[in-house]
């Protein structure tokens, strides 16, 4: 007995293992699906045009431009996608399909949602902005982001990005932002993610031009993904915001100069101080497509404390009393070598008698020095608790030495609070501190190493700490005159700022002329040349010979553009140039010209000249 139940279980063995299989596989592949809650329908559909040609089944994504190959089941699905849920519509085709083949179009679905087609992901788009607000629009796209940390400032520790959040909260008095994102949902009063990617942006340029009064965006210098876009003449002004002009061995300067060659007449740069003009106009013809747009503060938050409760209670926080008695140094940043750090530790050794305080995220790769006795690391304070830190300053350094530091805003902020700042000279900085703080010297770089551009003097940061410390009346003017000046820069006075640049760059925009003038490039005897024809001397030697431009009176649909002769003689660089502004922008004219024309003050005049004319005869 026992002999045949073994060669009964050695025959069924493999015949059990396959059903045990297929009873497994099938759970599985239930869980998975569980799990995945694979697609959810029903769904909003962008505008869609299905269709099917030789037996293959299409739907033509109109609001993407796109056209997607379906099976037939996929085809059938969408048909239904906007009102039945995944139950019905597995009752309704299981007739005609087999569920798992309804259950994979479903997941097939969810691959086209990820890449944007067919659906419109998230709130339906048109009953959200149903009000039809007759606030203006703006489209802010920045990818790589995660739009939500924008309104959640606590997740912020870069400066620019805070300065970013701040501006974007007081544009929204003025106008409605739409974050181009992954999704159609309301953020916040009067913001918006929309459902929209940067390679959207060239083929539905008109429907934003109808929709947006300007786009929005950041400058990164390895972020090629701009310079497409400036070539779509349709799109509404693009206005780039620069926080970081130069550093990162070059690769800041050359990304800034690419985008100023490719940029429309009506696009700019926005930078926070005068500084990064000024920095430009070294390399540019035409510096006013760099414009101002400074910082500002809230300066309800960030204000002056009564100081020796301030250095009380963070002496408590901290656990030194060191912090009330002695005459106290502030760094507020983090601690890297570019933001100051080591120059900051210099400073503790050579003040053995003043006490210095470091507030950030952590001490980064200085924890594991022994530090000065001196030096006190008081920790990471939430924004709302910086106020008491800064208070706790007798004078504030500020020691970056990046090519990122157009403006400060800590600095800004510390003076908001009364606190007297010393500040290196270079770039931006100095002028926001103005006549409120005081200006060591720094050794500058023509060059950046390292994002390194220029070297604050330790010995002249420590005599002016020492001086500041010293005179309790040029401090306590100077507190003044901070929280005076402070309270000039405003967040308001920015976004308004934004508002106004917009509206200039769409005046550019209505003054924008095509080039309608033809002309052509010819050799032509000289005058000598003539003169010796009847010696019988063959003037059509290329020593005998000049070449010039010309332009003709009349542009290809035979308008007359110029009036009396049909055709006008120029220089050779005159045509070089009015044929290089048939497909180019006027910038990168000037590169041309500035490479070919030795003179450059002959070659700004030729581009002014010619540019003046193709305006003259739009």
């Amino acid at each position: 007995m026992r002999v045949m139940l073994a060669y009964f279980f050695q025959i069924m063995h493999p015949l059990l293992q396959n059903v045990v299989s297929l009873i497994l596989r099938a759970q599985l592949q239930t869980t998975k699906r569980l799990e995945k809650k694979v697609f959810d329908f029903p769904r909003v559909l962008h505008p869609l045009y299905l269709f099917e040609k030789n037996a293959v089944f299409y739907a033509a994504d109109l609001e993407k431009a796109s056209i997607i190959e379906l099976s037939a089941v996929m085809f059938d699905i969408l048909k239904l996608a906007e009102e039945q849920t995944n139950e019905e519509i597995v009752r309704v085709l299981k007739t005609t399909y087999a569920e798992d083949k309804i259950y994979e179009a479903f997941e097939r679905f969810a691959e086209f949602e990820r890449e944007g087609l067919l659906f419109n992901r998230g709130e339906n788009l048109r009953e959200t902005f149903a009000v039809k607000s007759k606030r203006r629009q703006l489209l802010v796209a920045i990818p790589g982001i995660n739009v939500d940390s924008y309104f959640d400032i606590e997740t912020l520790y870069a400066g620019t990005n805070m300065a970013l959040s701040y501006m974007f909260e007081h544009l929204t008095k003025y106008v409605d932002l739409h974050f181009a994102g992954n999704q159609n949902r309301k953020l916040a009063d009067n913001v918006y993610e929309v459902d929209i990617s940067v390679s959207d942006f060239g083929r539905r340029s008109r429907r934003i031009n109808e929709t947006y009064f300007g786009i929005l965006t950041l400058h990164h210098d390895q972020e090629t993904w701009l310079l497409p876009l400036y070539e779509h003449i349709e799109l509404p002004p693009i206005l780039v915001q620069c926080h970081a002009p130069r550093g990162h061995g070059g690769k800041a300067i050359n990304s800034i100069l690419r985008h100023y060659a490719a940029m429309r007449d009506f696009d700019a740069f926005t930078a926070p101080s005068d500084y990064v003009r000024e920095f430009y106009s070294d390399y540019v013809w035409d510096s006013s497509f760099f414009n101002t747009l400074p910082n500002g503060v809230d300066s309800r938050l960030f204000r002056p404390m009564d100081k020796r409760k301030a250095k009380q209670e963070l002496a408590e926080q901290v656990g030194d009393e060191r912090i009330v008695t002695t005459p106290t140094v502030g760094y507020l940043s983090r601690v890297q070598s570019e933001k100051g750090a080591s120059i900051y530790l210099k400073l503790a050794e050579l003040n053995p008698h003043l006490l210095f305080l470091i507030a950030g995220p952590n001490l980064g790769r200085y924890q594991s020095r022994e530090l000065p006795d001196n030096l006190v690391y008081a920790g990471f304070h939430p924004r709302e608790k910086l106020p008491l830190v800064y208070n706790a300053f007798d004078v504030y350094c500020f020691l970056s030495m990046s090519g990122e530091e157009t403006f400060g805003l800590t600095v800004l902020e510390a003076m908001a609070c009364g606190v007297p700042p010393i500040v290196p000279n270079f770039d931006g900085v100095p002028s926001v501190v103005g006549n409120t703080g005081l200006i060591a010297d720094a050794e500058n770089f023509e060059e950046d190493i390292a994002t390194v551009v220029s070297y604050p003097s330790p010995l002249d940061f420590s005599e002016k700490i020492n001086v500041l410390l010293n005179d309790d009346e040029m401090r306590q003017e100077l507190s003044r005159k901070a929280r005076e000046r402070a309270v000039s820069f405003t967040w308001d006075k920015t976004a308004r700022r934004i508002i106004k640049c917009f509206e200039r760059l769409h005046e550019k925009r209505r003054l924008v002329s095509p080039n309608r003038l033809l002309n052509m490039f010819i050799p032509t005897p000289s005058e000598a040349a003539h003169g010796l024809e009847t010696e019988g001397l063959a003037h059509q030697d290329s020593e005998w010979l000049k070449y010039k431009s010309i332009v003709l009176g009349m542009d290809q649909h035979y308008e007359r553009c110029l009036i009396r002769d049909a055709a006008y003689s120029m220089h050779l660089e005159d045509g070089l140039a009015l044929s290089i502004l048939k497909n180019h922008t006027v910038r990168e004219a000037e590169a041309v010209l500035a490479a070919v024309v030795e003179d450059e003050e002959r070659a700004k005049a030729t581009l002014k000249r010619v540019h003046g004319l193709i305006q003259a005869t739009a």
